[in-house]
Parts: C-alpha cells; sequence; structure tokens
C-alpha cells in the first residue's frame, strides 16, 4: 500500500504528465477586477522549470508549470505569488498590475553541490568517485542522545545496534560486516578532522554536529591506512559565521519505561510448586496451609519485575552561541544530559562544552581552534549480565512467594538488597584540543599544519559491603582503578589544486604521527573494620592487592592522493598510504595501502540531453587495500610480568615473588590487511526528486591477527599471529525520494537496504575450529561454547545441539543413543556414527549477525507542522535465548515462567514441551540447543518526533526570533515474532574483540530496552 502511495505521489508530480492548463481552481470563474497573469519560471541558467508550483500567498489557488515552463493565473492585484520547485530556493512575487512576468529560481546549492566531507579534505558530492553518505543535521534522528543514536535506520550498509541499554553505555556501529576476528572491528570516528582512538559513546552532545559523513569503501578509507579498515565515520561540529551573534537553546524532559516484561509464576502458584517439588525431593514442605492462603488472597508476596523496573526520567539541556565577523567567527556550547535508569540506582549523568573559533589572519593565513570537554557519572549495576548472578537474573528468579521466612534454599536473595547495598560508580572525563593553521603559499598552493590532543580520565569505583553475598566472606570488599589516556597528533599536509579549462587537477601529501598512550592502576581490598566508609577510605581494610599497566603505541605514516576530473564527466583519484605501527614486529613494521576510484558522470554527456527525466547518472568503481592493527599494544615482543603466583625459594629462605615470561617474541608479526572492490551506481529522476544509490561490494581479509594454537613445549598454548581470512559480500540501495514539494506541504521519503553475507575462508595452516563464548547460565549447567569459527560458514555462527523432542516412556533412545536418559529429559539427534550423543553431534545452527539491515523514514510537512518518523529493521539473523531457557527449569527453586505449570512433561502430561528435569545436567546434549535458537528479526518503529514551528509573526514582541515545540518518541513498538524481550539484543560473555566480532547473539540478563517519550522545546534569540 505505501508503494502504491509513493507511485501515485511520484506520476502525480511528474512533469511529463503535469497538467499544461492553469489547475482547476486556477480555471474557476471569478469577480471581475481580477488580472490574468501569464508567466514563466526558469532556472538560474535560464532553462525552463516544469512542474514549478505557483501559489497564491494566504490561498488555496494555484497552478503548476507546464514542460516549457509556462503557467497563466488570475489573481487580484496586490496579492503575492510564491513559486517553489524541488532543489531551489522558494521565491516570492507581488503583482501591482503586471500581466506578464518571469521568475527565475535560484538553485539551492546546499542541495544541488552537496558537499561532503572525505579524508583531509571535502568533495562535491557530484565528483566523489567513491562510496560514501552525508547526513546534515536535520537529517539525523532527532532527541538522540549519542552519536550512533543518530545514524539508526539512515545510511544503507551502516548497523547500529545496542549490546547493552544501561545509561551511558555505548552503541556499537559495523560498516559492511565483520572484517576481523581478533582485531578490532569498529570503524574509525575522525572529529573536525582528529582521528581518535575509541568509540566517542555519549561523551559528545548531538546538537554540536552539523554533518556526519559515512566512508565505506577502500578508496575513500585508504587515505587513513592502517585505521580505516572498518570504515570511518567523519563528523563535523558546528561553526560559527559572519553575522551578530545568535543564542539557541533547548530543553526537553521526558519519561522512559520498560518494554515489556516475562509472565511468571504469581506469588501463591509458586508457593504451591515448590512444595511439591520438595515433598517429591522427600523434604517438609516449606510453606503451610496458612501462609498458602494469604498468599492466595494477596495479602503477601512480591512482584519483584514491578519493584526492579521503574519508570525513570530523563532531562536535556543545552545552549550555543554562534556568529562572529568576516574574519573571526566563534560557536560555542553547554549541554547536561541526566538519565535515570528503568533499573533502580542506575543512572547517567553528563555535562559537556565546547569552543570553535576560526579566525582569517590576513589574506594567506586562516587559523582554527576546535576545543572540546565532557565530564560524565555512571552509576551501573553491580552483577555482570553474562554471568549466573546477573541482576536482571536476580530479579526474574527471586521467590515471589519470599514474605515468608521460607529455608535460605528456598528464599533467593532480595535482588534490591545488591544495588541498594552495593555502590558502583564510573565517572569520565574527556578533553580534546585541536589547532589548525592554514598557509597560502602560492596561488594554487596551501600548507596546513595540525595539532591535536585527545585526553581521557576514567575512574571506577566499587564497594560491597559485608552485609551482602559479594562482602559476606571476605567482610567488605572494595576496588579503585584509574584509567589515564591520551592521543597526541601532528599532521602537516600539502595541497595544490589546478584548473585549466574543462581539466581539473588536486594533490595532497601529509604527514601523521600520532601517539597513544594508556595508563592504569587498580588497588582491591578485603577484610573492612567498618562498612561505613567504603571505598573512600581503603585503608579501614586488612588485605590489599594492586596492580598497574602502561602502553604505548605510536603511529607514524606517509600518504598522497591525487585527483582528477575532466569537466566533472571524467573523474580519478588515487591514493596511496604507508603506514607504521609499533604494535608489529621488528620486520615488519610498515604496511603499503593503494587505492584508485573511477566514475564517470554519464548524464553530462551531450547524447543524453533529451532525456529530461534523467538528472543524475553517475557509475562507480573503486578498488583498494586497508590495514588493522587494532590489537593490544607487546603482542610482537615478549613481555613480562609479576604475580604472587610466580614464587621462587633461594636456598631455603622465604618464598619470594618474582617476574615470569608471559608472552613469546614475533618479529614476523604483520599488518591484517582488507582489499576491497566497489562498483556503484548513482541515478536521480526527476530533477532529483527521486534518488538512488545502488552499490555492490567484495571485502577480503587476509593475515588474520589470530589467537594460534602452539606447540605446549614453548609454555604457552596460543600466540597471536597472521594466519587466516575472511570475506564479506553485500549490496546495497539507498531511495530518497521528494513526494510532494509545493509551498505549503513536503513529504520526502528514504529507504535503505542492505545485503551482506560473511565467510570464513581459513583458520590457519589446519584450519581448526575455534570455538568461543564459552560460558554456563546456572551453577547446576556445564560451561558450553555457543559460537564457532569454521571455514566455509559465516562470522557468529552458533553451535551447539539439534533437539529433537521429549524422551517418551519406551523411546528407543533409551537403548541406543541416550541410555543413561529417563523418560522426560530432553532428546537430541544423532549427526554422527558415535553410539551415543556426545559434543562430536553438535551442528551449525544459524547466524547471530543479521544478513540484511533495513531503514524507512518519512518526514511531512504542513501549516509548521513537520512528523518525521524512523523505522528501523533487521533479517536473517537468530538469538540463543538463554534467558526463556534459564526461566523454564522446573527443579529450580526460583521463579520461572508460567509456562512451566502447564507445559512441564511428567507421565501424566507426555505431551509437555518442557523436559521434566530441565535443561541442565542432563547426559547427553546441552543447554545451547536448536529449541531455544530463534529468529531475531525485527522491525522497530525507532524514532517519532512531532514539531510545530510556532508562527514568526507572533514573535515579534518577543525577543525570540525562532521557537519550536516538539514530542518525540523512541524504541515505541517492536514487530516480531521473538518469544524474549528485545529481538536487538545481543550481549556478549566478555568485551574481547574475539567475542565482539564473532560472539554476539545471547539474550541473557540483559538490561531492559526502554521507550522514551520526550517533549522539548528550542528557542532562538538573534
Amino acid at each position: 500500500m505505501l508503494s502504491l502511495l509513493l507511485c501515485g505521489a511520484l506520476l502525480y508530480h511528474h512533469p511529463a504528465i503535469a497538467q499544461s492548463k492553469p489547475a482547476a481552481d486556477g480555471q474557476q470563474i471569478t469577480p471581475a477586477g481580477q488580472l490574468t497573469v501569464t508567466g514563466q519560471v526558469l532556472s538560474d541558467k535560464g532553462e525552463p522549470l516544469p512542474g514549478a508550483d505557483i501559489i497564491v500567498k494566504g490561498t488555496a489557488h494555484r497552478t503548476r508549470t507546464d514542460e516549457t515552463g509556462n503557467f497563466v493565473l488570475k489573481v487580484h492585484p496586490g496579492a503575492t505569488l510564491v513559486c517553489s520547485s524541488v532543489n531551489y530556493f522558494s521565491q516570492e512575487l507581488r503583482i501591482v498590475d503586471q500581466s506578464k512576468i518571469t521568475i527565475t529560481m535560484l538553485p539551492d546549492v546546499k542541495v544541488l553541490n552537496q558537499v561532503m566531507v572525505v579524508g583531509y579534505g571535502t568533495r562535491k558530492k557530484s565528483e566523489f568517485a567513491g562510496a560514501g553518505v552525508v547526513l546534515q543535521a536535520e537529517q539525523l534522528n532527532k532527541s538522540s542522545l549519542s552519536v550512533a543514536n543518530l545514524l539508526q535506520g539512515k545510511a544503507s550498509g551502516v548497523e547500529v545496534y545496542q549490546n547493552d541499554a544501561t545509561p551511558g553505555a555505548g552503541l556499537t556501529i559495523r560498516i559492511r560486516g565483520t572484517n576481523s576476528i581478533n582485531a578490532g572491528s569498529d570503524p574509525l570516528y575522525v572529529v573536525d578532522g582528529f582521528p581518535l582512538s575509541d568509540n566517542i559513546g555519549f561523551s559528545m552532545n548531538p546538537d554540536d554536529i552539523e554533518s556526519i559523513t559515512v566512508l565505506k569503501d577502500a578508496a575513500s578509507t585508504s587515505i587513513y591506512g592502517a585505521r580505516g579498515a572498518n570504515g570511518v565515520v567523519m563528523i563535523t561540529t558546528k561553526s560559527g559565521y559572519n553575522k551578530p551573534t545568535r543564542v539557541n537553546a533547548s530543553a526537553s524532559m521526558g519519561v522512559q519505561k520498560v518494554v515489556g516484561r516475562y509472565d511468571l509464576i504469581g506469588p501463591y502458584d509458586n508457593a504451591v510448586r515448590l512444595n511439591a517439588l520438595q515433598t517429591s525431593l522427600g523434604n517438609p514442605a516449606p510453606y503451610s496451609a496458612g501462609m498458602l492462603d494469604s498468599l492466595k488472597r494477596g495479602f503477601f508476596g512480591t512482584d519483584w519485575q514491578k519493584v526492579a523496573f521503574r519508570p525513570a526520567n530523563i532531562q536535556n539541556f543545552s545552549v550555543s552561541t554562534t556568529g562572529g565577523s568576516k574574519r573571526s567567527t566563534t560557536y560555542s556550547s553547554l549541554d547536561y544530559l541526566n538519565q535515570d535508569g528503568i533499573v533502580i540506582n542506575s543512572k547517567y549523568r553528563r555535562i559537556g562544552g565546547r569552543l570553535n573559533m576560526d579566525q582569517e589572519i590576513n589574506d594567506k593565513i586562516k587559523i582554527s581552534e576546535r576545543i572540546f570537554s565532557t565530564y560524565g557519572i555512571q552509576n551501573s549495576l553491580p552483577l555482570a549480565p553474562s554471568t549466573i548472578n546477573g541482576f536482571v537474573k536476580q530479579v526474574l528468579k527471586a521467590n515471589p512467594s519470599s514474605t515468608f521466612d521460607a529455608p535460605a534454599v528456598l528464599d533467593a536473595q532480595n535482588p534490591l538488597h545488591f544495588i541498594a547495598d552495593i555502590d558502583q560508580k564510573n565517572t569520565w572525563f574527556r578533553l580534546q584540543g585541536y589547532f589548525s593553521a592554514q598557509y597560502q603559499l602560492l596561488k594554487r598552493l596551501t600548507l596546513k599544519m595540525d595539532l591535536g590532543a585527545d585526553i581521557n580520565h576514567n575512574n571506577s569505583y566499587y564497594f560491597a559491603p559485608s552485609s551482602v553475598p559479594a562482602g559476606q566472606s571476605d567482610s567488605g570488599q572494595a576496588s579503585i582503578v584509574n584509567i589515564q589516556s591520551q592521543d597526541l597528533l601532528i599532521n602537516p599536509t600539502l595541497n595544490y589544486g589546478y584548473k585549466t579549462g574543462r581539466h581539473n587537477f588536486g594533490i595532497l601529501l601529509g604527514y601523521n604521527l600520532q601517539g597513544s598512550s594508556y595508563w592504569e592502576q587498580g588497588t582491591s581490598a578485603t577484610d573492612f573494620s567498618s562498612d561505613a566508609l567504603g571505598y573512600n577510605n581503603l585503608a579501614s581494610a586488612q588485605h590489599f592487592s594492586a596492580y598497574s599497566v602502561k602502553t604505548l603505541i605510536k603511529r607514524q605514516s606517509w600518504f598522497g592522493r591525487i585527483d582528477y576530473d575532466f569537466d566533472g564527466k571524467y573523474i580519478f583519484s588515487g591514493t596511496y598510504r604507508i603506514d607504521g605501527s609499533s604494535v608489529f614486529g621488528a620486520n615488519n613494521k610498515l604496511g603499503y595501502f593503494p587505492s584508485a576510484a573511477l566514475a564517470w558522470n554519464f548524464r553530462k554527456e551531450d547524447f543524453l540531453e533529451t532525456l529530461t527525466a534523467l538528472s543524475t547518472g553517475k557509475l562507480r568503481a573503486s578498488y583498494g587495500i586497508t590495514g588493522n592493527d587494532r590489537i593490544s599494544a607487546g603482542n610482537s615482543i615478549a613481555t613480562w610480568a609479576s604475580s604472587n603466583a610466580t614464587i621462587y625459594t633461594f636456598s631455603g629462605s622465604a618464598p619470594v615473588s618474582g617476574i615470569a615470561v608471559t608472552s613469546l617474541a614475533d618479529p614476523n608479526l604483520k599488518w591484517e590487511q582488507t582489499a576491497a572492490l566497489d562498483l556503484g551506481l548513482d541515478i536521480g529522476f526527476f530533477r532529483d526528486r527521486v534518488l538512488i544509490e545502488a552499490d555492490y561490494y567484495r571485502k577480503k581479509t587476509t593475515n588474520l591477527l589470530l589467537n594460534r594454537n602452539i606447540a605446549p613445549s614453548t609454555g604457552f598454548t596460543t600466540q597471536i599471529g597472521n594466519d587466516g581470512a575472511v570475506q564479506n559480500n553485500g549490496f546495497e540501495i539507498a531511495v530518497n525520494s521528494t513526494n510532494i514539494s509545493t509551498a505549503t506541504f513536503k513529504w520526502t521519503t528514504g529507504f535503505s537496504y542492505a545485503i551482506n553475507h560473511s565467510k570464513v575462508l581459513s583458520l590457519g595452516e589446519n584450519n581448526a575450529d575455534i570455538y568461543l563464548g564459552s560460558f554456563k547460565p546456572d551453577g547446576t549447567a556445564n560451561f558450553e561454547d555457543p559460537f564457532i569459527l569454521r571455514t566455509g560458514e559465516p562470522i557468529g555462527a552458533i553451535y551447539g545441539y539439534k533437539y529433537a523432542g521429549i524422551v517418551q516412556v519406551n523411546d528407543k533412545v533409551l537403548t541406543t543413543t541416550q541410555p543413561n536418559s529417563k523418560p522426560g529429559d530432553p532428546k537430541f539427534v544423532k549427526t554422527t556414527s558415535n553410539s551415543v550423543v556426545s559434543a562430536a553431534d553438535r551442528v551449525i545452527l544459524g547466524q547471530s549477525i543479521p544478513t540484511v539491515i533495513a531503514g524507512f523514514n518519512t518526514s511531512l510537512s504542513y501549516s509548521g507542522f513537520t512528523l518525521d518518523i524512523v523505522l528501523q529493521g533487521q533479517f536473517g539473523g537468530k538469538l540463543v535465548n538463554i534467558q526463556k531457557e534459564d526461566l523454564e527449569n522446573p527443579l529450580s527453586t526460583g521463579n520461572e515462567l508460567k509456562t512451566l505449570l502447564t507445559q512441564t512433561w511428567s507421565p501424566s502430561n507426555p505431551g509437555g514441551a518442557i523436559p521434566e528435569r530441565g535443561w541442565y545436567g542432563n547426559p547427553y546434549g546441552g543447554f545451547v540447543n536448536s529449541f531455544f535458537i530463534e529468529s531475531s528479526d525485527f522491525v522497530k518503529i525507532r524514532n517519532v518526533t512531532l514539531n510545530y514551528h510556532i508562527p514568526d509573526r507572533l514573535l515579534k514582541h518577543s525577543g525570540i526570533s525562532s521557537l519550536d515545540a516538539y514530542i518525540n518518541g523512541q524504541n515505541l513498538h517492536t514487530f516480531t515474532r521473538y518469544s524474549g524481550l528485545n529481538p536487538e539484543v545481543g550481549n556478549m560473555v566478555s568485551a574481547s574483540y574475539l567475542n565482539q566480532n564473532a560472539a554476539r547473539g545471547l539474550d541473557f540478563n540483559a538490561y531492559p530496552m526502554s521507550r522514551i517519550i520526550t517533549v522539548g522545546i528550542k528557542v532562538r534569540f538573534n
């Protein structure tokens, strides 16, 4: 239905079928005294503009120009005509007594000649030969809390997902799949020309952003060499302008609510279940008849989900100033964010400030400064999400019948006890300073020097008093971790541009020196004399331990780029970069990264002049090589560490702690390299009313930085080295259309669709499988590996048993493949020739990384109102629903799903789908099985904003030049078949690169997703 509406709207406004006569209301019989105005609408080049809308201001009286740009309209003298056309500024003309007029439209250069930021420069979008997308501030998601939020559903081939919804936790971005296994796969972030070493997360105020450019192909990213293998996200912040100072202010307040909840057993039914469970084990029933009666009447019992998950407030305030003179401009801002978590006692607060200054000293010298600072405090949950003690598990498993003093084995700890008494806090301070000086040596030759620093100081505090299990045995536990990191950058470049006739040349030469240092110090203490001071006075503890770590990574690079185009038709760009990185072996410090891109603007060819429907046409092709050095420092050299576990005894004297080798040297460790091919087509119709961008790409990463098995005789079992290869193939398409554009109403839509297929090509000499993600969801379960890396299979393959139902009485598996099972146990498919079910029978059950990501956005504007809607979807992925499995355990003394009461197998209920003894501790198979592998496909209503612009005439004497009020909703609804609460989740067992890249796809103890409703205003004072 939506497609029909879009097609209908586009056809209605197609110039070829637009009415060549005045619109119906322009043909009406009108009173005497009106003028018949004949006119023509021309472009700035003097060409007729068909399909332009002409409206009498303040009325519904309108018409549209024909194929020659002509129109006829009857109006009263003194009326004002408003002329509008796609990609042109609207024009107004007052009619006095004219009977014939000509209206010349000025192009909206921002649209027609959209400029995008590329590595060390800018390019017109029409002359860009690579693959990239540029989004202006007004195109980004509204009311976003982080940079990643801004991009959700907005750019094809850019996947943005959230493993952890804890306030202040960052989102993950993947551009065109996952390239690496043991090295980082995050894109490089470049802010105002400064390459950062880590994810921006929540540190930046989204209101400071002017535009975001995402570079996706190797030809575009290879100018950053070692750091561009996973794509580049280039962020340009706002600048001042040559106008009097203007003040902008915004304020918003909202509420967050947990999305969904589990349907758990109530207090009375759970007490009945526990009585039955204990009596079956020969123990007395813990709940008396009186207790049961009180629970049944609702006098006692607790809904722990209701208590632990709360509506939470969120406030966001920002003020900025911008202005300047011809030679000096300034932009400054201050922002404050306060986000309470939907889980009690979780919270995030941030305050930040920015100062951007640009000065033109004289005709030859220009300088720029960018200074940014932020401070954040996160109060997070004390229990790790991927462990059996995760807080969400504590809430869901807590006994709702625990009002009574039942035996401790049945009365799970009050989950609020953990977060009420445990004090866990993280703080961040970040300071960025970036200075740029530009000197024009000659008319076409410019020297630029960039200097920058990015300084981070993070602290983590933890205290578990003796009153909670975590600190009970140690009489209190405390730790303080201090982390300091800094990036320093020196980056001179030389730029030469020359134009002669229809030939345009550009040459860029540059040098880059960047040093990244990291220092971490941690202290832990136990056995406190009092809980009163917590981590504020570690001296009150009896036992201490401490450690410190310092690393330094240096990168040194030389690079160059040649750009050429002939009349904007034939475009070439070639890049070469030499990178040196200290993380590699002495024999392979340098990496060499060439690339080339070609483009043909075929729409500019003479033989297509008569094809008026085609407004843009460009073919693109690029190929390049990029590198990856995102591994820990010291992997190429032998390292030592001191440890209390390393004890030496000398001639009968007391043991002495010593230093031991912790890793072996590898002087041949070298660059991981990604070679990428991209073929693209950009095409536009009806004066770019419809724009289509399509790309096919193929990426192959070789010399993987991979943990390899080595001979145990070395004293170690693994060592990182260069082995293996992976591949990503994909197709992307983005369609943007202006369906209706008049003086009073505008409707635009955007659609993006991207397919990516990954494959592991090799894993070293013997191609041995790599198992990862090992964990256990319950104390009675064995450790299992839910994921596998195997040649020929995708990255993120899920590995486990094929479930075959419940073992029934007299089932043949009791005498064949599962002889030690009992009726009511889970049954698994035998896939090998071994006699009984074993770990060898595990198979690949799907992949955790979706193969398709899609986005749809639409914007409708009418009479001051603007409605923006963003949808986001993913398809082709799977999730291991461990949360559901953990809540379907008949032997558990914690709370469970209500389905347990009716779906548990028993001799009297042989059709039950839940094993009588649960999923843990069975003699065959395991908890990672196909019964709990579910599709993670979804479509989310990600962001909806209704904005109203107060008419300017109402603000004339208020001192306010512009005022907008809006209401915004985020994560409003998810369309999915997934039985859990959030199919987008994929919390990893650990934060290692290996698990980030290939072990995503578990739903267990994830911080709940929230639905956010926000109201706010934006004010401008001139």
